[in-house]
């Protein structure tokens, strides 16, 4: 059952707004909330939502969101944490609601990258997948947890321990609340 799963759950800057609902769990991402790091411009931003569970060794993590509403630069998404200035994180993000895309961002040593995949239309449900395989991660998304598309493929530079936090992330950068369901995570 999806809320037995979530017993081993915590969170790191918890939401006001969750509640839960026949379909999972409603959570609302504050506004001007973000996980980013940038030593080169000086930007920190390590208030977004992450709900998480902690994990050793190799894994399979499933995660599917449900958006309710589409907000420019909102996420809802996958997170793999080692520290503040080490993590990695996918979702579906949209600058404008014309042009959805799934953004990957890489944190190693306090500096984040970002790459793009742009999609024709913006999915309302969407599932991401993160395996590792002893020091190398791998992040995909599907549309119908069916046919998975393979991301990006990295390690994370500071990993000198084998414990890693994983689960659902959710941010919403603008001035503007964001809301969505996880309706499943799944770890094996």
């Amino acid at each position: 059952m999806f809320l037995d799963s979530l017993r081993y759950f915590t969170w790191l800057n918890e939401p006001e707004n969750v509640r839960f609902s026949e379909r999972g769990m409603i959570v609302e991402a504050p506004s001007r909330t973000d996980f980013w790091q940038n030593n080169n411009h000086n930007i920190r931003k390590d208030d977004g939502c992450f709900f998480y569970s902690e994990y050793e060794g190799d894994f399979t993590l499933n995660i599917k969101w449900k958006h309710i509403e589409f907000v420019p630069y909102a996420q809802f998404g996958l997170m793999l944490r080692l520290d503040e200035m080490n993590w990695a994180k996918i979702s579906l993000m949209m600058p404008t609601l014309q042009s959805p895309q799934i953004g990957c961002v890489i944190t190693n040593n306090g500096n984040s990258d970002w790459s793009i995949t742009y999609l024709p239309k913006a999915p309302q449900e969407i599932w991401y997948r993160l395996v590792r395989h002893g020091d190398d991660f791998l992040l995909y998304f599907s549309e119908d947890d069916i046919k998975y598309h393979q991301i990006r493929l990295f390690n994370l530079n500071q990993l000198a321990m084998s414990t890693v936090k994983i689960g659902a992330y959710a941010c919403s950068p603008q001035n503007v609340p964001a809301s969505a369901v996880l309706e499943d995570v799944r770890i094996k």
